[in-house]
């Protein structure tokens, strides 16, 4: 049975891992870091040349100044901390979404990130940052107008060009944690034919198991892409 090439997930559910065990907010951000691990290492190990990671949404400015500080602490401290790793995995790191927004030192640590795995192409890993599906497609409309380029040449492999995904395939699988069963402005035009699968396991729980389940979900599904 055939893998998908290019795997997106929604990692939903911290914040209702950590109110189940009583803690603050903030722990459940914490204890995701063991699943994305577990989900990279994963992915690296089934062959999966391409996975996306919603870590920070557009929408996500809208949560408590404090949790979102801690957020961007957080950040820090896993690509930092584990970059080495991914490096020696073969892992090649780059983003989508408004990294100009975010403080001076995540943007360093971000941008050293990329530049050291630069050469990698094991597995290509694409993280979500102050992202939004809609604003990255009036992002690609604003650069095919400064280009210049005629409505009449605009075709849909031309459109993906000016993605920020420009040289990622389509997404094949989405994945999303927590039980809900929503989009939230993920990717929405590079999903447009995914298979979709909702686990109800809340994201820090997410071990190689799932990511195996949701494999196998997908390959028992029957892609027409609009045939018959």
């Amino acid at each position: 049975m055939s893998l998908p090439q290019h795997i997106a997930i929604i990692m939903d559910g911290n914040g209702r891992w950590a109110k189940k065990r009583r803690l603050p907010r903030i722990e459940g951000h914490r204890a995701s870091r063991g699943a994305i691990k577990n989900c990279i290492e994963a992915t690296v190990e089934f062959e999966i040349p391409y996975l996306s990671l919603y870590a920070f949404s557009t929408e996500n400015w809208n949560r408590p100044k404090q949790e979102i500080l801690s957020l961007f602490s957080i950040f820090n401290r896993i690509i930092a901390e584990e970059l080495d790793e991914l490096d020696s995995q073969g892992v090649r790191i780059s983003y989508s979404g408004q990294l100009h927004r975010f403080p001076p030192d995540l943007q360093d640590t971000l941008m050293n990130a990329q530049k050291k795995t630069n050469s990698n192409n094991r597995l290509q890993l694409n993280i979500c940052l102050d992202y939004s599906g809609k604003f990255e497609i009036i992002k690609a409309v604003k650069r095919i107008i400064q280009k210049g380029i005629s409505a009449d040449c605009i075709t849909e492999d031309l459109f993906e060009k000016y993605l920020d995904t420009c040289h990622f395939p389509p997404v094949d699988l989405l994945i999303r944690t927590s039980g809900e069963q929503r989009i939230s402005n993920f990717m929405l035009w590079q999903i447009a034919y995914a298979e979709m699968v909702f686990l109800d396991t809340l994201w820090p729980d997410f071990k190689k198991d799932d990511l195996q389940q949701c494999i196998e979900i997908y390959q028992h599904r029957t892609r027409r892409f609009g045939g018959i």
